[in-house]
């Protein structure tokens, strides 16, 4: 187990535990609760605390919590004294202080989180100017030392051979890139999810190159532009095809965070006298992304004949399954007291903003990096070894011993492994994606590399 990953699910399982005792449930039924639908390495913690406790007789589910707890290693320091703190609050008989408890144990999640982003947001500094230097300076270098080889007897008659230059370009340097990429997903504290080789059906429109690439070559001698006339319209129809897809995946995390949003107002409406149906559906409507989501709800309101726990999960459950738990208990904890219900919603509602405050600025940090990486396999790359090329061809003359046959094939060659690394790379960053947000990178990437290229290499010096 990642115990810098079970961290980052902190908040998540102090909102649980939060939402479960200000509802009237029990520290059992939270823990239940965690064991059940919390993220998936601290289910794992919670489970196993269970499975203690209903087989073993260790004595109380808290007990074994604590038990559990301890035995985490220092990288968890914060999840342990988070949880440890919600287990005290839930002893407490002053509902003043248990309020006060879990604001501090939300507190200590989220400080936790925001130094661990900090601390991940610098070490990623010297990988991504190693990628830099490898996948594009060595190339270049390469490429413009090839000439100077034979130029005059310096280095004598000798030179590097293609199957040398395909060795390198092709072998040497993209499997550097390929284990730094791996090294840097296995050290992201924030991966939330495994890749689901599922996915991989959204790779399929780019086999069309094969057949495309015979064509062209039956068409014409030039080798040139196998890639471009190829691969590059395989890409574009990936691209189109899978469009509605990333489209609805998008929306559908717009819609999450407007949701999360729109807890605390929910909250606002409910201590204002509003019921709870009506609040949620005008906190939702209030907001952009979420205003479609409100016209769900009230149509399952309706046809669920106020059955408000299945209108909450046939509506909200597909876009969040957090969400959909917190406001089944808010929905829950209204049933006895209004009151009580809104001001739960205010507490979770300040949670949720506190932590996507803390997760947006670890994306805007790591922004600046992304599109380094992207701007790097899309434009500079191609552009820097595009114009080597063209800086061969009055080198060759000068030194009439090296070939120039083969050498943008292999150089096209290797930015189609670059964009598939770099988007292998950036998918690893942050909150991580899976393979289709992948694959939609790589198809954007890859054509306009290679057109950048092909323009490039044509460039006259």
């Amino acid at each position: 187990m990642d115990h810098r990953r079970l961290m980052n699910e902190c908040p998540a399982i102090i909102g649980i535990i939060t939402s479960t005792l200000q509802s009237g449930g029990s520290i059992d039924t939270a823990i239940r609760t965690v064991a059940e639908n919390g993220p998936r390495l601290s289910r794992k913690v919670f489970t196993d605390t269970v499975r203690m406790a209903d087989t073993k007789g260790s004595g109380s589910l808290p007990r074994c919590l604590t038990d559990r707890i301890s035995m985490l290693p220092a990288e968890a320091a914060g999840y342990s004294r988070a949880v440890l703190m919600a287990l005290s609050a839930a002893e407490s008989s002053d509902a003043d202080m248990r309020d006060r408890m879990l604001r501090d144990s939300a507190d200590i999640a989220l400080e936790s989180v925001r130094e661990m982003g900090e601390s991940y947001g610098a070490s990623l500094t010297t990988p991504c100017m190693t990628v830099f230097g490898i996948g594009i300076m060595v190339p270049m270098i390469l490429m413009s030392v090839l000439p100077m080889l034979s130029i005059g007897g310096v280095f004598g008659s000798r030179t590097i051979d293609q199957g040398m230059i395909m060795l390198i370009t092709l072998v040497a340097i993209p499997c550097a890139i390929l284990l730094l990429s791996i090294r840097l997903r296995n050290r992201n504290p924030f991966l939330t999810r495994n890749a689901d080789l599922d996915e991989l059906r959204y790779a399929l429109p780019i086999l069309l190159a094969v057949p495309m690439a015979f064509a062209y070559s039956s068409m014409t001698d030039d080798r040139d532009g196998i890639f471009v006339f190829s691969l590059a319209p395989a890409c574009i129809a990936a691209v189109i095809l899978m469009a509605d897809v990333v489209r609805r995946e998008r929306k559908r995390r717009i819609c999450e965070q407007s949701l999360m949003d729109s807890v605390f107002d929910l909250g606002n409406r409910m201590l204002s006298g509003t019921n709870f149906e009506t609040a949620t559906a005008d906190a939702m409507s209030g907001r952009k992304g979420s205003a479609e989501l409100s016209d769900s709800f009230r149509r399952e309101c309706v046809l669920c004949r106020g059955d408000l726990y299945s209108a909450i999960s046939r509506s909200v459950e597909p876009i969040s399954g957090e969400m959909s738990l917190a406001l089944r208990n808010i929905c829950l904890c209204s049933e006895n007291d209004s009151d009580d219900a809104g001001r739960l919603a205010v507490t979770l509602g300040k949670q949720f903003q506190n932590r996507n405050v803390t997760r947006r600025s670890l994306e805007y940090r790591l922004k600046s990096t992304t599109d380094m990486m992207m701007g790097t396999a899309m434009v500079f790359a191609p552009l820097v070894l595009g114009m080597s090329v063209s800086m061969l061809e009055p080198l060759s003359r000068i030194s009439g011993y090296v070939s120039l046959e083969g050498t943008s094939t292999i150089l096209g060659a290797y930015l189609i492994e670059l964009s598939a690394l770099i988007s292998v790379l950036v998918s690893s960053l942050g909150d991580g994606e899976g393979i289709s947000r992948m694959i939609w990178r790589f198809c954007l990437m890859c054509p306009i590399s290679l057109i950048v290229f092909a323009v490039s290499c044509n460039i006259s010096l």
